[in-house]
């Protein structure tokens, strides 16, 4: 079913949707071919939120269940938050930033457009939103895809290339329906963890998939993915990992179960980790690690076969990804969650390949330091795509 709210269906706010304190010029016509309609970016409901003190340079927080496209390209409902900037829209619109969040979980209760204080996803959140506020300081339109299956019908098939990459391309299809002179067509993606790699797979497809759109770049901070398959292999070898580990893993099995239902999480763990597999479909991962004092004394069962499990995530990798437009890659030095070797060994590859790619190091950084430290790398990855110095290979700010 679709994502509900306390006002479920308000759509367009009775036909006008409320944009810089006033009613759109233009409002969405058609509405009842909307619904029917499973284009990409046809918006199914539109709910005006609160603007918190998260976001101090937004006007307006707008929740949209918008039409998107799954794993094989089949029609779906997605869910997003909409965060538009104060004042008027310049003259060729605002430019557009898709938001792809890190992992939070694979139950509905984890979408971030739920979000809500003392909320599951709300740590994750704060420091998100200074990231986002950022781009809400320099104009920019965000929107931020809840990704398929969270929030809205359906499981979430989590680190899935595709579908990650068609519900934020579809995101930003959704602003253009919505209003499409109040946005321009120039966008860029970034994304944390999880949605470094979505970020990445949006610079490898985006282009191609969405070519009425523009795509300037992309920025992925502690992008995940990179031998995806080794999370599985790190299991195998290490039976009693870390309870942080343990809590995580249920999420990628559920994740290539969503994707590949011939995959079935149950018949390849313990009855012990059954149990944390169990807690993980309707529990999200700060829940998980919080309730999780001590890993299940074995993961895999003794016979469990693997391989279809790591095939599958073999083709997740990054390193399956080439982009075709600029890449800005940041990452900590001391990032125990995304090993800082194999985002230095993507970029590598890419070197190789010869792709206008950024690499920027944070000494001493953890995992959500790329996130927290990601304005002041950003705006100098705008500047040298305002002057189209992006032809430098392999280059690293100073």
């Amino acid at each position: 079913m679709i994502k509900k709210s306390n006002s479920f269906f308000k759509i367009l706010f009775s036909s006008a949707c409320l944009v810089s304190g006033s009613a759109m010029a233009v409002p969405i016509t058609d509405l009842g071919k909307q619904i029917v309609s499973e284009k990409p970016g046809s918006i199914l409901s539109l709910e005006r939120q609160d603007v918190t003190d998260l976001f101090p340079h937004a006007d307006q927080r707008l929740l949209v269940n918008y039409r998107s496209r799954g794993i094989q390209g089949e029609p779906i409902v997605a869910s997003a938050f909409i965060l538009l900037p104060k004042g008027t829209p310049p003259k060729n619109g605002w430019p557009i930033l898709a938001w792809a969040h890190g992992t939070t979980g694979v139950a509905d209760t984890c979408a971030p457009s739920g979000d809500y204080v003392g909320g599951p996803v709300h740590s994750y959140q704060e420091v998100a939103s200074k990231a986002l506020d950022g781009w809400l300081a320099r104009g920019y339109a965000v929107v931020a895809p809840d990704y398929q299956g969270l929030g809205t019908l359906g499981a979430h098939p989590y680190m899935n290339a595709k579908s990650q990459l068609h519900t934020v391309v579809d995101a930003v299809r959704a602003l253009h329906v919505l209003k499409p002179k109040d946005f321009n067509k120039q966008w860029l993606v970034m994304g944390h963890s999880q949605g470094g790699a979505a970020a990445i797979a949006v610079a490898a497809y985006g282009q191609k998939d969405a070519p009425e759109l523009d795509l300037k770049g992309a920025i992925a901070l502690a992008p995940g993915g990179y031998q995806y398959e080794g999370i599985a292999k790190y299991v195998l070898s290490h039976p009693n990992p870390e309870p942080s580990v343990a809590a995580f893993f249920p999420i990628v099995l559920l994740g290539a179960q969503a994707a590949e239902p011939s995959i079935v999480p149950e018949n390849l763990v313990s009855p012990e980790m059954n149990t944390v597999l169990t807690q993980a479909r309707s529990r999200c991962l700060s829940e998980l690690q919080s309730d999780l004092k001590k890993s299940p004394s074995s993961i895999f069962r003794p016979d469990a076969d693997l391989k279809p499990l790591l095939a599958y995530l073999k083709q997740q990798s990054i390193e399956n990804m080439v982009p075709t437009v600029p890449l800005l890659i940041v990452q900590g030095s001391k990032d125990h969650l995304v090993d800082p070797r194999g985002t230095s060994a993507y970029y590598q590859q890419l070197c190789k390949s010869k792709k206008p790619t950024i690499y920027q190091t944070i000494d001493g950084g953890d995992h959500r330091d790329a996130l927290r430290q990601s304005n002041t790398f950003a705006t100098s990855f705008l500047n040298i795509l305002e002057k189209n110095q992006t032809k430098s290979y392999c280059s690293n700010f100073k």
